[in-house]
């Protein structure tokens, strides 16, 4: 699957953001890599999943990124897939590949070629929509200071499957981290200081954090999640390449579920059982 090398390579050339004159590859202040990070999840969903394929296709089902899920408390989603109502008129949308220049994402010539064979994806209209949400993914990322962002980490992602729920109840409910397992980190908001971890334990209590605190819907039917998934990735910050980990502590496909291919595999399984017809 592609997702983890494109979110890797485009994290890879630093631009502005986050508010900040001087160019970062990552800034906590800015949600560019979860946006880059939501799309490859459905660029990988629609090319591994025939069924959601086949949905792009006949125009059932669009997409929203930072889209605000109305409950009992508003909440701003990461990404949604949504079911497009028969009577839905004609509005001018985003479109799925277009996101790319707008993200910044970085495709070689493989993931273009891919790309451009792939349906055309609508977006939500944000002033005409209020569709039925199929697909719910809140997308986090633990840079630096691991042990500190662990607590937050942990209340973030019960709190979303909560709200998600509560506002969605048919929807699939899916959490999607990136973890950094770099032993140094040039962090933005300190000016520049380096940060320095004691890798690779505080990738690893993470990773095991996700796997193992983050409750499946079989186990909570109130909080937990029906996919949970995690890639790790080295990320000094300091404009050195980003790379993507598939060693330890990474998961490991053959038995952790926070694999990303088994996240796009169990995505692919849930959406198929629940709204395959």
């Amino acid at each position: 699957m592609r997702g983890p090398d494109i979110l890797a390579r485009t994290m890879s050339v630093a631009t502005t953001r986050g508010g900040s004159d001087r160019p970062w590859q990552y800034h906590s202040r800015s949600d560019n890599h979860s946006k880059v990070a939501c799309w490859t999840v459905l660029f990988d969903l629609m090319l591994e999943c025939d069924v959601f394929r086949e949905h792009v296709a006949a125009g059932r089902i669009g997409f929203g990124i930072n889209f605000v899920m109305v409950g009992p408390i508003n909440k701003t989603l990461d990404l949604v897939v949504t079911r497009i109502p028969a009577t839905r008129k004609a509005t001018p949308r985003i479109a799925f590949a277009d996101l790319v220049e707008q993200y910044g994402i970085q495709l070689d010539a493989d993931d273009r070629a891919m790309l451009d064979q792939l349906p055309a994806m609508a977006g939500e209209s944000r002033k005409h929509d209020a569709s039925e949400v199929a697909i719910a993914l809140e997308a986090k990322a633990c840079m630096t200071e691991h042990s500190k962002s662990l607590p937050r980490l942990h209340a973030e992602i019960l709190a979303t499957g909560y709200l998600a729920r509560r506002a969605q109840p048919h929807c699939i409910t899916a959490s999607y981290s990136m973890v950094n397992a770099s032993s140094t980190f040039v962090t933005p908001s300190g000016k520049g200081r380096v940060n320095r971890h004691t890798q690779p334990e505080d990738a690893r209590r993470v990773v095991e954090m996700l796997g193992k605190a983050i409750p499946l819907k079989a186990d909570s039917a109130d909080v937990g999640y029906d996919v949970v998934g995690a890639i790790v990735v080295n990320c000094c910050n300091d404009g050195s390449p980003v790379t993507v980990l598939d060693t330890a502590p990474a998961p490991v496909k053959q038995k952790d579920h926070l694999h990303y291919e088994r996240m796009i595999s169990s995505l692919c399984g849930q959406y198929r059982a629940r709204f395959g017809r």
